[in-house]
């Protein structure tokens, strides 16, 4: 367990790896956080098969192919017949970046928190644990320079970064 939580730790914070600082006032082009509120954070569950879209982390356990959708979920997939992968069902798992998987059991970060996931029945997944404020939460926006709309975490877990015309920005980022 302290592996996966090890491993886990060092993932984010190496994304977190940036400056930022604060200056007065941008008005112009560049990046606003999207928000998702806090109490939809506890919204783990199956899901009927979603569209692939923005994946990241992947995981083989015998003929069975987890792939995580970045701030959404984690797709199942049947491996049984190599020629035919068979799409079998979504975790919901909002604002989750990563994960790992150990004898039924999914580990995974939701914004701060580390959940630990009982996948026994692909179909009826279950919450065992929610360890709260495990990560710091990454406040600006990825792979990115210049100008954006400062962080404010009382609006909820940031989910996604879009270009907006800012008024009156205060954050900017270099690397």
């Amino acid at each position: 367990m302290k592996f996966i939580v090890g491993n886990i730790c060092c993932l984010v914070m190496l994304v977190s790896v940036g400056c930022k600082k604060e200056y007065s006032l941008y008005n112009g082009m560049g990046k606003k956080p999207v928000y998702l509120p806090t109490v939809l954070l506890n919204d783990i569950k199956n899901l009927p098969p979603q569209t692939v879209q923005n994946t990241g982390t992947i995981f083989l356990s015998d003929t069975l192919f987890f792939m995580l959708e970045q701030k959404k979920g984690i797709h199942v997939f049947s491996l049984s017949d190599s020629t035919n992968p068979v799409n079998l069902t979504f975790f919901n798992i909002p604002a989750i970046n990563d994960f790992t998987i150990n004898n039924n059991i999914i580990y995974a970060d939701s914004w701060t928190d580390l959940l630990t996931i009982d996948i026994t029945n692909l179909y009826n997944i279950n919450l065992l644990k929610r360890e709260q404020n495990v990560f710091t939460p990454l406040l600006s926006p990825p792979l990115y320079n210049g100008a954006f709309e400062c962080a404010d975490i009382s609006k909820g877990a940031i989910i996604n970064w879009i270009d907006a015309d800012l008024k009156n920005a205060r954050c900017e980022i270099f690397n």
